[in-house]
């Protein structure tokens, strides 16, 4: 089972945990926008940390920038609009348990990246906020191309919690979907668990090599 979207290319996947890391003190009047400009320096201390350099630090350093970055992802939300029908049929344990494995899978797929960020920038385009909901729109520029990168937000607490990411105009969560849908379908919740564990477990030990 593949856990891939064509256009998540290494810095890009940098770009969007490093953009949804904002201080906890931030006014709940910040904007989307400003949060996503406030949020980068944070998470680059933890990559510029010289205590934290080295293989040695490496297990440390990641669990600190994961320990960041999800404060900023509205996990219930992302996986409930992944999983898509299959989530009313699950109780509430078994929603937490693909809550918890979706959280593992992203870490160890996308964490190793941020890790090796390689200097991409991003330019703001436009934020668009309807009540308690925004997108901010972004271009991701590297040395070789420009690629649209948008963030839908929902508000809670007065902080801006990420619910999918639009790249190149491919949701994540609708990529999630599409995958998850067939093997639920087939296999049940049962056997996208064991599919779940069976890729964390690949992306661990390829992260360990």
């Amino acid at each position: 089972m593949k856990y891939s979207i064509r256009c998540l290319l290494p810095g890009l996947l940098l770009l969007l945990f490093i953009s949804f890391f904002s201080p906890l003190n931030l006014q709940a009047a910040a904007g989307p926008q400003v949060q996503l400009k406030s949020s980068i320096d944070k998470v680059m201390l933890v990559l510029r940390d010289k205590t934290l350099k080295g293989d040695e630090n490496r297990q440390l350093r990641r669990e600190k920038i994961e320990e960041v970055i999800f404060l900023q992802f509205d996990m219930q939300r992302i996986a409930k609009f992944s999983l898509g029908r299959g989530w009313r049929s699950l109780n509430n344990t078994e929603r937490d348990r693909f809550v918890d494995l979706f959280r593992q899978l992203l870490a160890r797929s996308y964490i190793p990246t941020i890790d090796g960020y390689a200097g991409e920038k991003i330019t703001y385009k436009r934020e668009i906020i309807k009540g308690d909901k925004a997108e901010v729109q972004t271009v991701v520029v590297s040395s070789s191309k420009e690629i649209p990168l948008n963030y839908k937000l929902k508000l809670s607490n007065g902080r801006w919690l990420i619910y999918d990411v639009i790249i190149e105009n491919v949701s994540l969560v609708r990529n999630y979907r599409s995958q998850f849908d067939p093997i639920m379908k087939k296999e049940g919740f049962d056997g996208l668990i064991k599919r779940m564990e069976k890729r964390i477990a690949e992306a661990g030990a390829k992260d360990s090599d």
